[in-house]
């Protein structure tokens, strides 16, 4: 199967924190595959549709309305990110966190990838808030890729404090 209209880059931006934690009801909340924490350090992998505008309701100064999309149709333009939080500083008070990108078609073979993505490699955001990663993987889905459902898997480092885990997400190509 040949992938012929898919387009795919990763854009780095500058994005602004949001206010919140991984909490439910005031209370911590519970791993998914897509939302994990370990030791203070939490990722939480999303897909959103038009991540240019994603990334502009996120600048603004009140907390951003995330909407995740799990249907997605030929020829949208969709975006995975990793939301974080607790990254653990270096002595200059940066993080060092990184993001491995990769994608599933329906029949469990690879799609793409992109490994060693910055996820944050710079001042730590303030504590608690949940910031916006850097490396976002962007792509339209063409008239030649297969139907189904795709997996998508992101594999978040904070390099600084050794911790890694997998989050992963599915969105269904109609």
């Amino acid at each position: 199967m040949k992938i012929i209209s898919t387009t795919l880059f990763v854009i780095l931006i500058a994005a602004a924190p949001a206010f919140s934690q991984w909490k439910q009801n005031s209370e911590r909340a519970v791993d998914a595959p897509d939302r994990k924490a370990i030791n203070g350090f939490g990722g939480h992998l999303i897909i959103v549709e038009n991540p240019r505008e994603f990334i502009q309701e996120w600048l603004k100064p009140e907390t951003p309305n995330i909407k995740s999309v799990s249907d997605v149709k030929r020829g949208e333009r969709i975006g995975a990110f990793v939301l974080f939080a607790g990254c653990k500083v270096d002595a200059q008070g940066a993080c060092n966190s990184e993001v491995d990108y990769a994608i599933y078609k329906p029949d469990g073979s690879l799609f793409v990838e992109r490994k060693k993505q910055p996820l944050w490699k710079e001042q730590a955001p303030p504590a608690p808030n949940v910031q916006l990663g850097r490396a976002i993987l962007a792509l339209s889905m063409g008239k030649d890729d297969s139907a189904g459902e795709y997996v998508v898997k992101a594999k978040v480092s904070d390099l600084n404090a050794d911790i890694s885990f997998e989050l992963e997400t599915k969105f269904i190509l109609r």
